[in-house]
């Protein structure tokens, strides 16, 4: 019989359990299992390394020290940093992430300054609190502490979570065990600053963006067993929200801000996983329903001006100059990635491709320049802009820091015997449970061909299961064992399974040819094009804009608004109806992705729009009829 235990919270409210943590379907390879080879999410991840290694955590760390009682070693950067941003908690999961995926003896020594300092603030002030600004530590949480509650869009907590979280990262994924000892002390401090707090007063302050301290709680919880931890993460829950999505009432997230529901999905689920609570997994699963089928544009971001839409308003929405936030898939793709291992379904590695190929490749500019999207407009003939180096610091500067340094924990899992290829990116692969290491190598999404090179040291027994995705001509799927043709047989579960006793050397080859598809907006006014799962795009030039109109600093208006707007006039429509748009596409070139598509504008060329930068762009087509 299964053990429950009643943890009693602020004021009258209370949940009980009487579950075990759940046992993960599969589980994803870790990130310093992999490595990323030759191709696009190699050279993102090398830019974003760059960026990063161009940072001084002292500057990023200067708030921090300051409000430690301490005098800071170097001044703070400018944009939001300026007022009290503090992006260096993301900062540090970044740092944390990218060691692992990379190796980077630099990056990992950032990784343990980073907690040596937070170590010696710790110390200074005595509490165990991080505060990333003097008014945090004087004024907020002093008056927190005291049971007074001030409110305003965006609380503290939101900056606390991102600290949390890097703690915690740099922990169990950076293996620097420092951090642990910091995390706690700082997770105890949380809970000694919230004890004077009623029910009503964490009701309202849970209403406001807090991030999500509760995913790192129910961490905290999952690895100690502590229940302290586990009844913080209740405490912030987002109580009416939360019923309602349990209820399976999508419509409830209408109008409201995405990024501030997300994460707090995010913790929920990370709870069920703690706790084994249905209600938990529930609300995260009816939660990602409703943002992927009423709120997901075409490259897999969601939200217009930051809020979530109501899907009758759609079409209109779509013409904004304001597009999802990089934030919002980010976090989506971390909850993606918890239900794809908990219960496993094609839907969420689907997702997942579609979101890391076609937003958050984009999200990053090109060389030299670089610097990370806030928004990727939807709107047709509209552009991105990206944010200065040193001066802008926006929220999805430090997500945008952390989601290239991500990019190898998405793409292999294990399950028992097997391992999952989940996405086509060259990369290799250490399967520390069968000592056997795999090399992919591919050209995709320019053909479909992806090739396994085995390295074992003795012959070894297992599955090499390869995911046959919805976008591949099944007519046309091939595949071969040491040159020798073998017959796919697709599974229940969408992967393609080969089991036998792999020997050193061995080289399987698989063909899984991308179909041209056209996917219509609810309401059939427009189209998009896709390349197997690759968002096509046209590139339509840089009128009405300077050099300078492509990056912005941390000014709000700048970031919020492309102001130069293209007349609807000169944007390419389509002389079709939604279902026969596709007879306007001629055909690509071989082993690249290259369409010419004829449009009311004359003939244009659909191309992968991760391979658009710095120039206006449309991914959605007006269609007559």
């Amino acid at each position: 019989m299964a053990r429950g235990w009643t943890l009693v919270l602020a004021g009258s409210f209370s949940w009980a359990f009487a579950a075990e943590p759940p046992v993960k379907v599969v589980t994803g390879i870790p990130v310093d299992d992999v490595r990323l080879l030759d191709g696009p999410f190699l050279d993102a991840q090398g830019r974003d390394l760059d960026y990063m290694l161009s940072l001084d955590p002292d500057r990023l760390l200067s708030g921090m020290r300051a409000a430690a009682g301490l005098k800071p070693k170097g001044p703070l950067y400018g944009g939001w940093e300026k007022n009290g941003s503090g992006i260096v908690g993301h900062y540090l999961s970044a740092c944390a992430w990218m060691s692992a995926a990379t190796g980077d003896e630099r990056i990992k020594r950032r990784v343990d300054y980073i907690v040596d300092e937070m170590a010696e603030y710790q110390k200074s002030r005595g509490d165990g609190g991080l505060y990333a600004s003097q008014w945090e530590a004087d004024d907020w949480y002093a008056r927190l502490g005291r049971g007074e509650l001030r409110l305003s869009n965006v609380l503290p907590w939101y900056v606390g979570h991102k600290t949390l979280a890097g703690l915690r990262d740099a922990w169990l994924t950076g293996g620097n065990t420092q951090a642990r000892d910091v995390l706690i002390r700082y997770a105890d401090w949380c809970a000694t600053i919230t004890s004077k707090l009623d029910e009503k007063q964490w009701r309202d302050m849970t209403a406001k963006e807090i991030g999500a301290p509760n995913e790192v709680f129910a961490d905290l919880h999952a690895v100690t067993k502590e229940p302290r931890y586990l009844a913080l993460a209740e405490k912030f829950t987002r109580r009416p929200m939360f019923d309602a999505l349990e209820r399976g009432e999508r419509s409830a997230i209408h109008g409201h801000h995405a990024n501030t529901e997300i994460p707090m999905f995010v913790g929920y689920q990370r709870t069920y996983e703690a706790t084994g609570e249905e209600r938990w997994h529930r609300a995260a699963v009816n939660f990602w329903d409703a943002v992927i089928q009423d709120q997901t544009f075409a490259f897999g971001g969601n939200s217009i001006w930051e809020a979530f839409i109501a899907p009758k308003d759609y079409e209109k929405k779509l013409t904004e100059p304001c597009g999802p936030e990089t934030c919002n898939t980010y976090n989506l793709l971390k909850l993606t990635r918890q239900l794809q291992e908990d219960k496993p379904q094609g839907k969420y590695l689907d997702y997942i491709e579609r979101a890391l190929f076609n937003h958050i490749l984009t999200s990053i500019g090109p060389a030299p320049e670089k610097g990370f999207a806030y928004y990727t407009p939807t709107r047709p003939g509209h552009y991105k802009r990206y944010s200065t180096p040193f001066d802008a610091f926006w929220c999805c500067v430090g997500s945008g820091m952390e989601n290239h340094a991500r990019y190898g924990s998405y793409l292999y899992a294990e399950q028992k015997d097997r391992l999952l290829v989940n996405l086509f990116i060259p990369s290799e692969v250490r399967w520390r449970e069968k000592s056997v290491e795999i090399r992919q190598t591919t050209d995709f999404p320019n053909e479909g061909i992806i090739r396994f090179s085995i390295k074992v040291s003795n012959p070894t027994s297992f599955t090499l299961s390869i995911r046959c995705p919805g976008w591949a001509d099944k007519t046309k799927l091939a595949m071969q064992l040491n040159d020798r043709s073998a017959v796919p047989n697709v599974g229940g579960d969408g992967f393609i399974d080969v089991r036998r006793t792999w020997n050193d050397g061995d080289v399987f080859k698989i063909n899984l040819p991308p179909r041209l598809t056209a996917e219509s907006t609810p309401g059939g006014k427009y189209v998009s094009f896709f390349h197997g799962p690759i968002l096509l795009a046209t590139a339509m030039g840089k009128e009405g804009l300077q050099p300078a109109d492509f990056h912005a600093d941390g000014s709000q208006p700048f970031i919020q608004l492309g102001r130069e707007e293209l007349a609807v006039e000169k944007v390419p429509s389509l002389d079709a109806g939604k279902s026969d748009v596709l007879s306007l596409v001629g055909k690509s070139p071989a082993n690249e992705i290259r369409y010419p598509i004829r449009t009311t504008l004359g003939s244009k060329e659909l191309v992968p729009f991760y391979k658009i930068g710095l120039e206006r762009y449309s991914v959605y087509f007006p269609v007559s009829r």
